[in-house]
């Protein structure tokens, strides 16, 4: 009989550890949602999607608008073109650096 008080004893303590363990594992959505109800997004999540696409649609239109401003298509050209030069200086400089510094690291290894 004393067995079967400890063996009852024990499993209570192990039922209530696992229930301790669900519990702790509900969040408040979780108890919301047995409700029906839901969290309100926060004023931060609700503006940001809203900022971003202002921001894109600015990049875009001043884009649009350097392409479209009152150029003569030989001047529009020409700083496209020495922008594209400029880019692949810049991007062969970088390359060049960064061949030379791993060079460096393998001749000191």
């Amino acid at each position: 009989m004393n067995f079967t008080k400890a063996a009852v004893a024990f499993g209570s303590a192990i039922g209530v550890q696992e229930l301790l363990k669900s519990v702790q594992r509900v969040t408040m959505d979780d108890v919301l949602g047995v409700a029906g109800l839901e969290r309100r997004p926060s004023g931060i999540a609700q503006v940001l999607p809203a900022a971003l696409l202002i921001t894109v649609s600015a990049a875009v239109g001043a884009g649009v608008a350097l392409l479209l401003a009152p150029s003569s298509g030989s001047k529009l050209r020409a700083r496209l073109s020495d922008g594209i030069d400029e880019a692949k200086h810049k991007l062969s400089d970088s390359i060049s650096q960064l061949e030379t510094s791993r060079a460096q690291r393998h001749s000191v290894s």
